[in-house]
């Protein structure tokens, strides 16, 4: 995600090329060699190892999913790879209309582009090429990536309409027609108190959690308990764990089956689940059922947005595919 001053950035950029009108003309490939090729695109080579590395991540997803055939999995694998290939093109074709365009973008960019995508990415230089090197990448690969990424979402930006309206009638009938979308398993806000057992001596987690107990039911707030005495990341949060569904399978069964029999406002008592102990609170219930259009209403205008905006974005690369040399290989 692009924040801050790495998201201004992109803004100015983006600006500066709306003053710039694109050059006509195409460049057409020749003395190419076909071994390896997938496609050409204007003079640029798309090879089946590129393919692959594109697609590589989604492939895996599939095969983790465990739920295809083998001739399924085959087949899932072939749409990726055509997949892949579509998008290496669209983004050949994007960065060929830069050039085309006699746009550039200064090294002093790219830096600050860099440097902002180490902080949020990485935290410091040092954790980046070691991730880099576990990945197998170089430097200089990765930072022409994140050059053409940058490149990319500035030409989109400045071509495909920003502003889209949806109006109040469309999020109505949308809601209508998908009804399905919108409901909601039965709920549950809870705060939860979790000892560690691995984290203390033997015998001390009991200690502790009957410690806990004691003072919660003396009286004392359960977030402030579980601020002081939890182990789990959340304990700055009181132990706030949000809404969770009956069907959260995040959720163990034990303790799913204490919230979703409790009351508004019941805590239980001591549940040891092996490697931890939970005490936890339900704060808030909400029913299984339909959820309200009003507490959908923003949520389904970024969707019709967002499918507004990718229909208007592969109109533009289908006007850039009509203008551009592009050959298959099989």
């Amino acid at each position: 995600m692009i924040r801050g001053r790495f998201k201004g950035l992109v803004l100015v950029v983006a600006t500066l090329l709306v003053g710039l009108c694109p050059a006509n003309g195409q460049l057409a490939p020749s003395g190419i060699p076909i071994n390896g090729m997938a496609a050409v695109v204007n003079d640029h080579v798309i090879t089946y190892q590129e393919i692959q590395v594109s697609a590589r991540r989604a492939v895996e997803a599939a095969m983790r999913q465990g739920r295809f055939r083998e001739d399924e999995l085959r087949q899932k694998e072939q749409e990726i790879l055509r997949d892949s290939l579509d998008q290496l093109i669209d983004r050949r074709l994007i960065l060929d209309e830069f050039t085309k365009a006699g746009y550039s973008l200064p090294d002093s960019v790219v830096n600050e582009i860099i440097q902002a995508q180490t902080r949020e990415q990485f935290g410091d230089r040092v954790t980046l090429m070691k991730t880099l090197r576990k990945m197998g990448q170089r430097y200089e690969e990765y930072r022409q990536d994140q050059k053409e990424a940058f490149i990319i979402h500035s030409m989109t930006m400045k071509n495909v309409n920003q502003n889209v309206f949806v109006s109040p009638t469309r999020i109505e009938k949308y809601y209508a027609a998908n009804g399905d979308r919108f409901k909601q398993e039965e709920r549950a806000k809870i705060r939860m108190i979790v000892i560690d057992k691995s984290k203390h001596a033997i015998g001390e987690p009991k200690k502790i959690a009957e410690g806990a107990e004691k003072r919660i039911k003396a009286g004392e707030d359960l977030a402030k308990v579980a601020d002081e005495l939890s182990d789990d990341a959340r304990r700055f949060k009181g132990g706030d764990r949000g809404w969770v569904e009956n069907k959260d399978s995040d959720l163990r069964k034990e303790l799913r089956t204490f919230v979703f029999a409790a009351k508004e406002g019941d805590i239980s008592g001591i549940q040891d689940l092996g490697g931890a102990i939970f005490i936890t609170k339900v704060e808030e219930r909400k029913p299984a059922g339909m959820r309200s259009l009003s507490e959908v209403r923003n949520e389904i205008e970024q969707t019709l947005k967002s499918e507004e905006m990718e229909r208007l974005r592969k109109q533009w690369v289908a006007r850039l595919r009509k203008n551009s040399f592009i050959r298959y290989f099989n």
